[in-house]
């Protein structure tokens, strides 16, 4: 069990501090990490507007992704390393608080959190915000 990276990019990303932000959201959502398992994607632009556009039918960019699995699988996670690095600034955050925070999302949409209205987006925002409140302090990124 645990967090599988699959890196189909060029630009170094700090896997194992992801992996810890990812394990930290599943604690802090009152699940065991050692139970459960999912795979984090790692691709260019190119790559997740295709799959935005053969998963989703929509043809544009985005920067994460999330495809949920069953049981102790979690899912898949696919973030765009390239979109976080060029949307970082404009959030004042360090690319890797950037790339922590689309970790954290994805992980909530494998939970069954959704973003679609209002209501829900201030929900998951609230919680990403107090899991990367949380691992900062713990000094993950």
């Amino acid at each position: 069990m645990g967090v599988v990276f699959l890196d189909q990019q060029n630009i170094r990303v700090p896997k194992r501090a992801l992996a810890k932000v990812a394990r930290e959201t599943l604690s802090y959502m009152g699940r065991d990490p050692r139970k459960h398992s999912l795979t984090v994607a790692l691709v260019d632009n190119g790559a997740i507007r295709a799959y935005n556009l053969r998963f989703r039918g929509e043809d544009a960019f985005t920067d994460v992704l999330a495809f949920p699995g069953d049981g102790k699988y979690l899912g898949d996670v696919i973030i765009s390393v390239e979109r976080a690095k060029e949307q970082a600034p404009n959030f004042g955050f360090t690319f890797e608080k950037e790339l922590a925070l689309l970790v954290v999302h994805g992980v909530l949409h494998l939970l069954g959190y959704r973003d679609y209205t209002t209501e829900e987006a201030r929900e998951m925002e609230r919680l990403q915000r107090d899991i990367l409140q949380e691992v900062e302090e713990k000094g993950l990124i």
